[in-house]
């Protein structure tokens, strides 16, 4: 099996999750066949809280691989397995070949497909920290590990020095790669990467982009995230008169940032498809051509 490198080349990626039916895997098929033509360094899929909530996630990469062969990541959350849940998990994956991990805690989900974690009653104790999993998996002879972090500061830190050092204990417990929770500030990526840089400049950290189609997806994601909308975003979203205006300008705004980031030569950008293509096509179209090279 092959093994990426995980590096600082404007890659680009994208995340999905396993559809809840079958309808949604009729769309998701077309989606994943559209976006599969852009040769994306990897895909992830995300983990609901608890197992046996994945919803299929072994099925949904099958159909990845008949448009792709590129890497699957699978996320784990840690919150709520066990060391047994976890082996499970693991041996399920490399038996379909799937080994490469990003981890994170669950508590503060990255989309509206992560928040089953509202449904635990408890969280488990041997993996109370993201950490925790990494290191685990790291002992249990898995390479390819990846984390989530938090560019604006994790909710629950009291500054961004204390999120900058969790960021650090990730690393050194094994962790290769990082791709960030949403932002809509270039800056706060780049400010965030400046200060990691300093700790560690090994470890790539992609930049987590939603593309954005209304004012109600973005107070929604910013609300589940607990971030601040940009000032500049929501006083274009508030002149917008109709949806169709409210998407044009959501776009152009995440299509901004993004070649800003590029700009920036960003380590690469993840972005958070909702198991869709449109709004994807339609900000990939004005990317700086030196992205797409």
């Amino acid at each position: 099996m092959k093994f990426i490198m995980f590096g600082r080349n404007l890659e680009l990626s994208f995340e999905f999750f396993p559809p809840r039916n079958e309808r949604e895997y009729d769309s998701y098929e077309k989606s994943v066949k559209e976006l599969a033509n852009f040769n994306p360094a990897f895909v992830s899929f995300t983990d609901g809280a608890g197992f046996s909530k994945n919803r299929e996630i072994i099925r949904a990469v099958e159909i990845f691989r008949k448009f792709s062969n590129s890497e699957i990541v699978a996320h784990i959350t840690s919150c709520d397995k066990d060391k047994t849940d976890v082996d499970k998990i693991i041996n399920t994956y490399l038996e379909n070949k799937i080994d490469s991990f990003l981890v994170v805690r669950g508590d503060c989900p990255r989309d509206e497909f992560l928040m089953d974690i509202d449904d635990l009653e408890s969280t488990n104790s041997e993996f109370e920290y993201a950490s925790d999993l990494i290191a685990y998996l790291k002992q249990s002879n898995i390479e390819k590990i990846g984390f989530g972090t938090f560019p604006t500061g994790h909710p629950e830190d009291d500054d961004i020095n204390q999120t900058l050092t969790t960021y650090k204990i990730k690393v050194e417990q094994g962790g290769l790669f990082s791709a960030t929770q949403l932002f809509f500030d270039s800056q706060e990526y780049l400010n965030f990467r400046k200060k990691i840089d300093v700790l560690d400049n090994s470890v790539p950290t992609y930049a987590g982009i939603m593309p954005l189609i209304s004012y109600e997806q973005a107070i929604r994601f910013a609300k589940i995230c607990d971030i601040k909308l940009p000032k500049k975003l929501e006083d274009g979203f508030k002149q917008c008169n109709s949806k169709d205006q409210e998407r044009s300008f959501g776009i152009q705004y995440i299509t901004e940032m993004c070649n800003e980031l590029i700009e920036e030569n960003v380590d690469g950008l993840h972005f958070y498809t909702l198991n869709r293509y449109k709004a994807f096509n339609e900000i990939y179209k004005n990317l700086d051509e030196k992205f797409k090279n």
